[in-house]
């Protein structure tokens, strides 16, 4: 059988060399909009995987097909409205999918050098206005604070400086560099630093006889039902951070610090043995780690 070949004619060439000027001719201001949309698009789809929702709910609540869904959250070119209404109904606001798109920008290299964490590691005072400063405290809260005397944190304002992670400017105004909430390097000194304070302070709170909130589950999980669980992690600590902008307006004397632990980890239960020991379960292998710790059989 002959397959005829098809050739544009001289209309439809002129038609498709204008399209391609234009294109060209696309503004760098043009592209970061649409680069803007998509990662708001991309953020709206990871939340509605989050929260175990399908678009045919999506579209029943805004009294539309699932194809004009699916259409908005993959064409170019959206309504913003369109986009409200959809965040609108997965519970998050506009101006909320925009603070985590902000907090989720997809970056993938580490936030500090390692000499940068490693000075703040080794220094707790250092590493504690540097928390305060990203936190939106100024030079001058933090002496109010905390009685701090006024050459002393020059001092490590001017250490923070020298450490590029902040720009110390006239009258001891500071300007952040960088991201806000720092990204520790896995193995690295300030996780060993965190995981040390996390032992030493943390756990030892009396969680069971106070309000603070305490939850602690175990279950068998799948490695695709562990990355979800890892995504609303991610997600926690997301909405940790828009809160703090959000209570940014509030007087500091009506505010108070909380630290907020989130955190999974394989706890392969051992049975309990007569001689104290553990027996790992055998679908673990022989390689894999027993809870509690011991040498396993």
């Amino acid at each position: 059988m002959h397959e005829e070949k098809s050739f544009p004619n001289a209309k439809t060439r002129r038609h498709s060399e204008k399209n391609a000027a234009r294109q060209s001719k696309i503004s760098p201001k043009s592209s970061a909009a649409h680069n803007q949309s998509k990662m708001l698009k991309d953020i709206l789809k990871q939340q509605i995987r989050v929260r175990g929702m399908r678009y045919q709910d999506i579209a029943d609540y805004m009294g539309v097909s699932v194809m004009t869904i699916k259409r908005y959250l993959n064409s170019e070119r959206v309504p913003i409205e369109a986009l409200e209404d959809i965040a609108s109904c997965i519970g998050l606001s506009l101006i909320e999918l925009a603070e985590f798109a902000k907090v989720s920008d997809g970056r993938q290299t580490l936030d500090l050098e390692l000499q940068q964490e490693s000075a703040l590691a080794a220094s707790y005072e250092l590493a504690l206005v540097r928390l305060l400063l990203y936190n939106g405290l100024t030079a001058e809260e933090i002496i109010a604070e905390y009685g701090v005397d006024e050459a002393a944190l020059i001092n490590l304002l001017t250490r923070l400086d020298r450490l590029k992670l902040i720009e110390l400017l006239p009258g001891n105004r500071v300007r952040i560099r960088g991201s806000r909430h720092i990204e520790w390097r896995p193995g690295g000194p300030m996780r060993r630093q965190i995981e040390q304070d996390i032992r030493e302070n943390f756990v030892k709170m009396d969680f069971a006889n106070t309000e603070s909130f305490f939850g602690y589950e175990t279950a068998r999980l799948s490695r695709s039902s562990v990355l979800q669980i890892e995504e609303h992690m991610r997600q926690l600590v997301r909405t940790m951070r828009i809160l703090q902008k959000v209570d940014q307006g509030v007087p500091n004397e009506q505010k108070q610090w909380y630290s907020l632990l989130v955190a999974q980890r394989e706890t392969n239960w051992g049975f309990p043995l007569q001689n104290g020991e553990f027996r790992a379960p055998r679908s673990l292998g022989p390689k894999g780690a027993v809870y509690p710790a011991n040498r396993g059989l």
